[in-house]
């Protein structure tokens, strides 16, 4: 990530794997990008294993039931809000988003630099030390959220109106534009995350060679603000769109 991913030609040199890398760097299979992809997915299955043990029907429950109803009301709000009566079909998918992207964000501010000093710390075929980061700073990441949310887009819009919505796509007079407005959209949402998340990296990097000691851990304070807000703007921005597909096509 952030330019310098650890590639899976680096740790299996099999001849009869060399399609994989048919591309060169740019198709290869970023191995870092993935376990930390797991990781996070881990995280959330794990986090909510624990939080519905603990849960109960009758009666306030433990913090950690606090902590899942808050965030539940809060993204069925979010849902409710922006996709109307049929939110209850995508709020699934908006949650994962918000989640994952959450934990995404998260997972790369921490203290990994204390590590990177270690024999056993993996390292870029040039010998620079390998920096963990987070996911989201790969743009495989957030392209691959982007395609899912405008898959979702586009099955909000046939569901909810058949082949009306087809012929808007095609027969409209303004589809050029419907067509743009497709490829625009999960580009935007690719794009910002990727940027944003990144610049917060640098900007970590920066400010621990500058003053190793106190500047940093404000930085990643504010990091993990900015990690709420660019998880809260990708979820928002995908209720937007099937919320503006399912209700404006007739």
């Amino acid at each position: 990530m952030l330019g310098k991913n650890l590639y899976f030609s680096q740790f299996v040199h099999d001849p009869a794997l060399n399609s994989i890398n048919v591309l060169g760097p740019l198709g290869n299979v970023h191995v870092d990008t993935l376990l930390m992809t797991w990781s996070c997915m881990g995280l959330a299955l794990g986090g909510a294993a624990l939080a519905t043990r603990a849960m109960v029907v009758d009666g306030p429950g433990g913090n950690s039931q606090a902590v899942v109803e808050m965030l539940y009301s809060f993204l069925a709000d979010l849902a409710r809000g922006q996709i109307g009566q049929q939110w209850r079909k995508f709020f699934p998918l908006i949650a994962a988003i918000f989640i994952f992207v959450l934990i995404g964000n998260f997972i790369g501010v921490g203290p990994w630099k204390a590590f990177e000093h270690l024999s056993w710390w993996p390292k870029l075929p040039t010998g620079e030390t390998f920096e963990l980061a987070s996911p989201t700073t790969d743009f495989n990441v957030t392209a691959g959220l982007a395609t899912i949310a405008l898959i979702t887009y586009l099955y909000s819009g046939f569901w909810a109106h058949g082949r009306k919505f087809l012929r808007v796509l095609f027969a409209s007079p303004m589809s050029p534009i419907e067509w743009m407005d497709v490829i625009i959209r999960p580009s935007t949402l690719a794009l910002r995350l990727l940027a944003v998340i990144t610049a917060d990296e640098l900007m970590r990097g920066a400010f621990l060679l500058i003053m190793p000691a106190l500047l940093p851990a404000a930085v990643m304070g504010f990091e993990l603000f900015i990690g709420v807000i660019q998880a809260l703007v990708f979820a928002l921005l995908t209720s937007i769109y099937i919320g503006l597909t399912v209700a404006e096509h007739h």
